[in-house]
């Protein structure tokens, strides 16, 4: 994502993620695999090493849920039979939102992280390393996650991290239904594209050219492909649906930021950010928008704003060192960039920034 970035692609805050969509049903055998013995261990093993991160970063730990995890290892299981990573579940029809939603439809703040690697310490350092990845993990206004792992093969590891803010005041509670109860064939969009889960009946299906989810998937899906231009034709079609959708606003502004139109992205971000001030995703992309628009006083304080709650962001002390050199105060420049390898000593800008500024 969310963020370059094949992350998260979540409900309204995500960076623009790696979610691949293709309508496919596959035999629901396919994903019958075999728990291996090792792998609730090596869940617990990533709860832990992801709390422990949080801890380091003055953040408080997140409660494991079990029926989160339950979604993440159904959607592992899923990506390890397709060898293939992606947000969206091809064989049901449904994206990260509406499959979270289906358990926990009173959610106002989901992220899903997704990732593939060797190892779950080869995980953690990845994910860690991608500052959209790293930004769902280390956000403050989250309380509960899901950690679901599956195995392709002896190599090749998947996982899910599924993370949620619980109502205030409230837990979780117990989850509606699971969209899993179902079977893939009724989330086809048909006649009557209702499925009765639980205590719910659910509005499900692939979502047809007059639902923004539709163009928006499109978008996503036009991204990854390298096709920008028709990304951002998609995406602008979903808000034209919906000016309001936020998940098609937050997209096209990092496809605007990406094809050089960094003054159109900052006017949609401040959209979002005027809904939903706390919104740090937004705010760190607003940043971005600032220092191309070679604004870096506004950009030196949107990055000092966010820096007041992530102060662990590596990536928002390097781009608050970049606003900083711009105005050459190097000197400040210098120790922001340092600040930034002190959280993450392998952030490659970070360590040009910081030979730029000392070379003399």
């Amino acid at each position: 994502m969310r963020h370059g970035r094949d992350s998260l692609l979540m409900t309204c805050r995500l960076p623009l993620a790696a979610l691949l969509w293709i309508p496919l049903v596959l035999p629901s055998i396919a994903y019958a695999q075999k728990a291996l013995p090792d792998l609730n261990e090596l869940a617990e093993e990533t709860l832990e090493l992801l709390n422990l991160s949080r801890q380091e970063a003055g953040l408080n730990s997140l409660s494991q849920n079990k029926a989160l995890s339950m979604l993440a290892t159904r959607h592992s299981q899923e990506q390890a039979a397709r060898g293939r990573i992606s947000h969206y579940s091809y064989e049901f029809g449904l994206s990260t939102e509406r499959r979270i939603l289906i358990s926990y439809p009173n959610l106002g703040r989901l992220a899903e992280n997704v990732a593939r690697n060797r190892s779950v310490k080869l995980l953690h350092e990845a994910l860690l390393r991608s500052e959209g990845h790293r930004r769902n993990r280390m956000d403050p206004q989250f309380t509960h996650v899901g950690v679901g792992l599956a195995r392709a093969n002896s190599i090749a590891l998947y996982l899910t991290e599924i993370f949620v803010a619980a109502p205030k005041g409230r837990g979780l509670g117990e989850p509606v239904a699971f969209y899993f109860d179902a079977s893939p064939g009724s989330y086809e969009q048909g006649d009557g594209p209702l499925v009765e889960l639980g205590t719910q009946v659910i509005t499900v299906g692939r979502p047809g050219p007059d639902d923004p989810e539709h163009w928006t998937v499109k978008g996503i899906d036009a991204y990854q492909s390298g096709d920008l231009q028709t990304a951002k034709q998609f995406f602008q079609t979903s808000l034209r649906l919906a000016p309001d959708y936020r998940f098609a606003k937050y997209n096209l502004a990092r496809v605007l930021l990406e094809t050089g139109v960094p003054g159109d992205a900052a006017i949609l971000l401040d959209e979002l950010l005027k809904d939903d001030p706390s919104d740090l995703v937004a705010m760190a992309t607003r940043g971005n928008a600032a220092i191309l628009l070679e604004d870096f006083k506004a950009a030196e304080k949107i990055f000092r704003d966010v820096l007041v709650h992530r102060l662990n962001d590596a990536a928002s002390w390097y781009d608050l060192g970049l606003a900083l050199e711009y105005q050459d105060r190097l000197v400040e420049a210098e120790l922001a960039y340092r600040q930034a390898l002190h959280v993450d000593p392998k952030l490659a800008p970070a360590q040009i920034g910081l030979a730029r500024v000392t070379r003399h």
